[in-house]
């Protein structure tokens, strides 16, 4: 990723805070579809943000955004609540298109990073956006990392 001009990574985050780290605690636990969503989209700015802590000053940029409730096909094939915000006529009250939807990542891929955005940082509507307090713990995101980095190596 070093060798493009500039590298930039983006983390597409739904509406709440996939990952491996998510799957492998869950199948020990009893499994919510709800509770295994929010930690993967709060494990995507962990991420993130690690992703800018390590290789930031090599030239990567990365930041994570909520485009906001998209109607897409999410949660078509759950048994959770999800799917009467998503596949009822109720979805026009809550949802919005997915072109608007991927106004924050054209915004993020024409931007920037160190002008019009901050490396590192979680966007909602082109702003920063505040997330869970553990999205901001930092040791939380190096074992991220070394989890993920373990798993991928087995």
């Amino acid at each position: 990723m070093t060798a493009s001009a500039p590298p930039l990574l983006e983390t597409w985050l739904e509406p709440a805070n996939s990952s491996c780290w998510s799957a492998v605690r869950h199948r020990r636990r009893n499994y919510s579809p709800e509770k295994a969503y929010g930690n993967a989209k709060l494990e995507n700015i962990l991420f993130t943000k690690e992703l800018h802590r390590r290789y930031h000053e090599q030239g990567i940029s990365a930041a994570a955004f909520h485009p906001g409730l998209v109607a897409t096909n999410f949660a078509r094939d759950t048994t959770s609540w999800w799917r009467y915000t998503y596949h009822t006529p109720f979805k026009r009250l809550f949802t919005i298109a997915p072109e608007k939807g991927a106004v924050g990542l054209i915004w993020l891929a024409e931007g920037v990073p160190g002008t019009t955005w901050q490396s590192g940082t979680y966007y909602q509507s082109n702003k920063p956006a505040r997330s869970s307090p553990r999205a901001d713990d930092p040791a939380l995101a190096v074992q991220l990392w070394d989890r993920s980095e373990a798993l991928l190596a087995a």
